[in-house]
């Protein structure tokens, strides 16, 4: 009987700090209803949740996580934070509308944990990682992911992207509020993504296919750009690599100014080309249509395509 008693009263604490009126911190691992105390080898292998309640204007901050974490947002108005309780626990702190995610100190000993956060659509999301890959899908607010090493997928952004990686891929695929996206050894891939775009690889490619967006800026060091996208009234775009090659396939009526530099590749068009500049076989402009939009393209050791999409 005094043990069933110790277990009522632990359920209740647990149900206690989940609550959302009292605030403060709550720590992973948290009974939850219907839950009964379980040996101490067995509880292990058990999953841990807590949920928070969420209002408009919250953010969310995910920090100092390694392993994997998955983010999926839903139509409900509470996150909801699951990990392996082998892992050991995290902390959640909310104060004022940041609620903040952490695993709890064990005297400096790294962990590897496997975390699964669903949280509601229209919160803000920031993400802060050493070694962490991370999986997105859906999140409407703003989305921040600052890694070290570790790849990054996010699927269906609604809002403003911001990923930065020392060492990883980025995929980005479907998103409506722009892409900011760095990473210093690997690949950049983009597709179906509207708005802002602006991308930067040190060795890896970049892939940006089905782009509707009137800014793109796209650099790679020692990789190449493939580009698929729209070119809209007053756009400005850019590409520049230094020891790659660029493919740049635009709508066949598109109007815009062009201007091509390159020091020691070639130039292919699929649209014809009256050059209206010329320095030296390593600079010039052209224009298709009408001089609506900008673009320049610069490839210094390198193959230029300009290609035509139907």
């Amino acid at each position: 009987r005094s043990t069933r008693a110790a277990a009522v009263r632990t359920l209740a604490l647990g149900v206690a700090l989940a609550h959302p009126a009292l605030g403060g911190a709550l720590a992973l691992p948290v009974l939850v209803a219907g839950a009964v105390a379980a040996p101490r080898r067995a509880r292990s292998a058990a999953p841990t949740d807590t949920v928070v309640e969420m209002r408009a204007g919250d953010r969310v901050q995910l920090q100092g996580i390694e392993g994997r974490l998955t983010i999926e947002a839903w139509d409900g108005d509470r996150m909801e934070v699951r990990t392996d309780d082998q892992a050991g626990p995290l902390s959640v702190r909310r104060s004022g509308a940041t609620v903040r995610v952490a695993p709890v100190d064990a005297k400096g000993r790294r962990r590897s944990l496997d975390v699964s956060v669903r949280v509601p659509a229209f919160v803000d999301v920031e993400v802060g990682g050493r070694s962490l890959d991370v999986v997105v899908h859906g999140v409407a607010g703003r989305l921040t992911v600052d890694n070290v090493n570790g790849d990054v997928w996010v699927q269906d952004a609604g809002g403003p992207v911001e990923i930065r990686t020392i060492q990883g891929e980025i995929v980005v695929s479907g998103g409506v509020g722009g892409v900011t996206a760095s990473s210093q050894s690997d690949d950049v891939r983009l597709r179906d993504v509207a708005g802002p775009v602006d991308v930067h690889s040190g060795d890896g490619d970049v892939e940006l296919m089905d782009i509707r967006s009137g800014a793109v800026r796209v650099e790679t060091q020692d990789g190449d750009i493939d580009f698929s996208g729209t070119v809209q009234d007053g756009g400005d775009y850019g590409f520049f690599v230094h020891d790659g090659d660029a493919t740049i396939a635009i709508p066949s009526d598109a109007q815009v100014e062009v201007r091509v530099s390159t020091f020691d590749g070639d130039f292919e068009s699929e649209f014809p080309v009256v050059l209206e500049r010329f320095t030296g076989g390593r600079e010039f402009d052209f224009t298709l249509g009408a001089p609506r939009a900008r673009m320049e393209i610069q490839v210094f050791d390198g193959e230029i395509r300009l290609l035509r999409r139907m």
